[in-house]
């Protein structure tokens, strides 16, 4: 049995491997010309190439609560399911998911914390965004020499 699943995921693996490399190349003017042809479309919008702040803001939202939903919601899933394997369990059997559960608490540290990161990116941004906005020092100089200040 343990033979057979080692050959699924040996052809699984190099079926991965297969299919997800990209043969498309692409020479250095093709790169530069399509990188033009995407500033003139965001240039050609309808609202002249800005991005609309709160629409962005809504989305970024949106997909941080679909995806900590998610997770939470998996990670509950394993749980229960880990602990029902537990308590059903032999001696041997509760020392395997034992170990499983470390994986599983590791996993919910990297997943939480990564939605942590975001958040505190995101609250990070939007602080720094409403910070006024300074002069630099070579033109508050450009000034006093001027004599404007």
């Amino acid at each position: 049995m343990k033979k057979i699943i080692k050959k699924i995921i040996c052809i699984l693996i190099t079926l991965i491997v297969l299919f997800s490399i990209n043969t498309k190349t692409y020479a250095w003017s093709e790169v530069i010309g399509m990188a033009r042809n995407f500033v003139e479309t965001g240039e050609q919008s309808t609202n002249g190439g800005q991005v609309d702040e709160k629409e962005l803001e809504d989305l970024s939202g949106y997909v941080y609560n679909l995806l900590l939903t998610a997770g939470i919601v998996i990670a509950v899933i394993v749980a229960t399911v880990l602990g029902i394997q537990f308590m059903l369990a032999g001696a041997e059997g509760k020392a395997k998911i034992a170990e499983t559960f470390v994986v599983f608490i590791v996993g919910c540290v990297v997943v939480f914390g990564g939605f942590g990161i975001w958040r505190l990116a995101v609250k990070i941004g939007n602080k720094v965004a409403e910070l006024p906005e300074m002069q630099s020092s070579t033109i508050q100089i450009a000034e006093i020499e001027k004599g404007n200040i």
